[in-house]
């Protein structure tokens, strides 16, 4: 079945242009957590603020010696969709972390977006986050559940892990056609391509294709003008991110 994919390229932080980021301190570059605390459990400790950062000067930081965790809340429309984007790392013998996210309604009930934690995005789909000595990004699209007015915004790090985070986006909608800027890069080179490849504008390293739900669908490292075969990619959105010059370079596709 023939593929139609339309391709915009995107900044590689991928926050959606002429949006409002809903997250207050997104990229702690006030020196502070604050408005993010320490997870609920009375055991979980906030992370350290520090100068190790994907932009600007500040992260947040976990060098953990048990389950632990920070959160902020975020009010949120019932119904509405939403894309929620953040950068991390993610070391050590533990088992990680991992996006923890939930609803609450107007009691502070929690309210998960799926009866299955284990196919909900927000929860990771109850996967780790890939361990990396780089920067990686985490994306979700999703759609807040009736009934439901804040999102807690919640990651995990786990005993013997160390994760760093930085640059929290939570923005309306997905990253949409008109919605988006240029990067400076030409990742991809064709603008439609047919017979599922994408033809490469420059070589690049670490390239990843992301679904909606933030899962790795492939990973390639290509030359300028190679050609990467997408056959089996379901129709909907995608990220693809690369690394061109040293530069994180990143583009939206529509599979239609």
């Amino acid at each position: 079945m023939k593929k139609i994919f339309t391709f915009l390229s995107i900044a590689g932080s991928l926050i959606v242009a002429n949006a409002q980021n809903l997250v207050q301190n997104p990229g702690f570059e006030t020196g502070t957590l604050a408005p993010w605390a320490a997870g609920w459990v009375s055991s979980y400790t906030a992370p350290t603020v520090v100068t190790d950062a994907h932009t600007g000067t500040y992260s947040a930081n976990y060098n953990a010696t048990a389950t632990t965790g920070f959160f902020q809340n975020i009010n949120v429309t019932a119904g509405a969709q939403y894309t929620l984007s953040f950068w991390f790392k993610v070391s050590g013998s533990g088992n990680g972390a991992r996006l923890w996210s939930s609803f609450l309604d107007a009691n502070d009930g929690v309210i998960n977006l799926v009866s299955d934690m284990n196919s909900d995005p927000l929860r990771n789909n109850n996967l780790f986050l890939p361990k990396d000595g780089t920067w990686q990004q985490k994306v979700v699209t999703f759609t807040v559940p009736a009934n439901a007015t804040r999102l807690q915004l919640h990651v995990r790090t786990y005993n013997n892990s160390n994760a760093t985070f930085d640059d929290f986006s939570l923005t309306t909608g997905t990253l949409a056609v008109g919605e988006v800027t240029e990067s400076r890069h030409r990742l991809i080179k064709n603008t439609l391509v047919k017979n599922e490849t994408l033809t490469f504008g420059a070589q690049s390293k670490d390239v990843k294709i992301y679904n909606m739900f933030g899962q790795v669908v492939k990973t390639a490292s290509v030359k300028e003008n190679q050609l990467l075969n997408i056959a089996g990619l379901a129709k909907g959105n995608y990220i693809v991110t690369g690394t061109v010059n040293n530069e994180p370079v990143s583009q939206k596709i529509l599979v239609d």
